[in-house]
């Protein structure tokens, strides 16, 4: 059966366009209502959920000249764009002093690596969740258009590239609480406690989901 454009219509509650204000008022808001843009030749459908916060995926949906659905994508919001820049330039910032060629990197360098690594940690985090967000609504949307498509091997969550990644992840995410806990809460840095422990939460649960997620569809097949 050939989805319509009359049929993806009905995935979206509110009608907005996908401008950068709106997606600005949605994170602001937190309505996670299905939101979505008509076009003449394309539909573009967002929705924001509790667990995603603004890292949510606006899913572009291409039809035919006889309106027939031919091709879906997806990509991130611009909030979350903006949220990624101005978080990663407010690490590279915060690497480098006033006084650059008056600075003892080499006195300094534990300190530096850490923010470097803390922030490759962070971007991936975001990825990782834009991704499972990214899949989970996908799924959604097939079975809410009852679309058939071929059943993709899912990645183990206990591979061998993911064993390593959580080997490294795991024990980072504990060196952060023992930081938050020893050293910046006690200097009064609550914004920047808050900020990690977020990021650090944000994390945990989504791997957990994924992995928990992977047992429970083991079990029903």
């Amino acid at each position: 059966m050939e989805v319509t454009k009359k049929d993806v219509e009905k995935l979206i509650e509110i009608k907005k366009a996908d401008s950068f204000l709106n997606h600005l008022w949605n994170f602001i808001s937190r309505d996670y209502r299905a939101q979505g843009e008509i076009s003449r030749s394309f539909i573009k459908v967002w929705k924001q959920s509790f667990w995603n916060g603004g890292f949510y995926p606006v899913f572009r949906f291409e039809f035919n000249a006889n309106n027939h659905l031919i091709n879906i994508t997806g990509k991130l919001n611009p909030i979350a764009k903006l949220l990624i820049g101005l978080i990663s330039c407010g690490f590279i910032i915060g690497i480098f002093p006033k006084n650059p060629t008056e600075f003892d990197y080499l006195s300094y360098w534990l300190p530096i690596s850490v923010v470097i690594i803390f922030l490759f940690i962070l971007i991936f985090i975001f990825r990782k969740l834009y991704l499972f967000e990214k899949r989970n609504q996908l799924d959604d949307i097939f079975e809410q258009l009852d679309i058939e498509i071929e059943e993709k091997k899912p990645e183990k969550e206990w591979s061998a590239k993911n064993i390593l990644i959580r080997l490294f992840t795991y024990p980072f995410c504990l060196f952060l609480i023992g930081i938050n806990v020893f050293l910046i809460i006690p200097n009064g840095q609550y914004i920047l406690a808050l900020g990690s422990l977020a990021m650090v939460s944000f994390y945990l649960i989504v791997d957990l989901k994924m992995i928990f997620r992977e047992k429970t569809t083991g079990n029903n097949v």
